[in-house]
């Protein structure tokens, strides 16, 4: 079963593609890395068997410093307890909100 996961973007003038406020899913297959990037957080992934060199990844524009969303997603891909989705909820700090995100493909050779 595929799982996926889920967060809450507050919208707002990010630079991001996405910048409707919303419930958004994304699908968790293939995690390479989740990392501080560009506007905040990017998260990796493989486009899986036969697209070998095809990496892609989303990336989520944030209102404070990005350090404690990496944790929190780092944390909850390596507690994954399996099901449809997982959700994102910050906590920390108390202003900290996703406020875009962006989806892009690049082909390393």
């Amino acid at each position: 079963m595929k799982e996926f996961l889920k967060f809450e973007s507050v919208g707002g003038s990010a630079s991001a593609d996405v910048k409707t406020a919303g419930t958004y899913y994304i699908p968790l297959d293939n995690i390479l890395i989740c990392e501080t990037g560009g506007n905040g957080v990017r998260l990796w992934q493989c486009d899986g068997p036969g697209q070998l060199g095809v990496v892609r990844y989303y990336e989520f524009e944030t209102t404070e410093d990005p350090t404690d969303l990496v944790i929190a997603l780092n944390q909850l891909l390596a507690a994954n307890p399996g099901g449809k989705s997982i959700e994102l909820q910050i906590t920390s700090p108390a202003n900290q909100s996703i406020i875009g995100w962006s989806f892009t493909g690049v082909a390393i050779i």
